[in-house]
């Protein structure tokens, strides 16, 4: 499906999110500016890897990891010239990873495309290093009712929708919303992910229209 979408996926990441997902996205990443070697798990056609490396500071190494290889191919372009990247098409739940390599772990949207969030964040936890910290932004549920039924007639009456005029795969779009409804609200999101050795905490933005989960090892 992402193979699918992908070359409409940046735009319409922009449009739906009324242009404020490269502001999450940086506010995500910012604890990592010190990072010397960086995961950025589902990664997509990299616009988290892009705010990283704006980060003022930053001078470490980000591989970048993704299940679809559409989506690298669009990242090849956007990081055409840049040396301190790579990319590895793998699976966010059976890495190819040694254990303990990375001090940073960053992932955008990707929680409700998993079929498993513990063994995603027990993968976490292995590939990342003894105090090694994460950061994972998606769509989330807002908490207060007002939001909720606000967010509610945008995000599942009017983006699959409008999504209509951008791809030909009306599938994908109806699947967004889907995905969404059928997800964990937050404290089990956050129940899920940890472990024995991972945990954190959660940060509603935007009314809770959209989550940071915060993990340290």
């Amino acid at each position: 499906m992402f193979d699918d979408i992908s070359g409409n996926y940046d735009l319409l990441n922009r449009i739906i999110s009324l242009g404020m997902d490269g502001h999450w996205r940086k506010r995500t990443v910012k604890p990592h500016a010190a990072n010397k070697f960086v995961l950025d798990i589902c990664s997509g056609t990299g616009d988290m890897t892009k705010e990283l490396l704006r980060l003022r500071g930053f001078e470490g190494f980000v591989v970048m990891g993704d299940f679809s290889a559409e989506m690298h191919k669009l990242a090849k372009i956007k990081f055409a010239g840049v040396a301190n990247i790579c990319l590895i098409n793998c699976d966010a739940e059976n890495m190819p990873f040694k254990p303990g390599v990375f001090d940073g772990v960053i992932s955008g949207y990707s929680l409700r495309n998993l079929g498993d969030l513990k063994k995603f964040g027990s993968e976490i936890s292995r590939v990342m290093s003894d105090n090694g910290a994460a950061s994972i932004i998606d769509m989330a549920h807002p908490p207060n009712r007002v939001v909720a039924w606000l967010f509610h007639l945008y995000f599942y009456k009017f983006t699959p929708w409008f999504s209509r005029f951008f791809t030909k795969k009306k599938y994908a779009y109806k699947y967004l919303p889907v995905s969404l409804r059928t997800f964990l609200k937050q404290p089990e999101a956050l129940k899920s992910l940890q472990g024995e050795m991972l945990k954190g905490k959660y940060e509603n933005v935007a009314g809770g229209m959209v989550a940071i989960y915060r993990l340290h090892k």
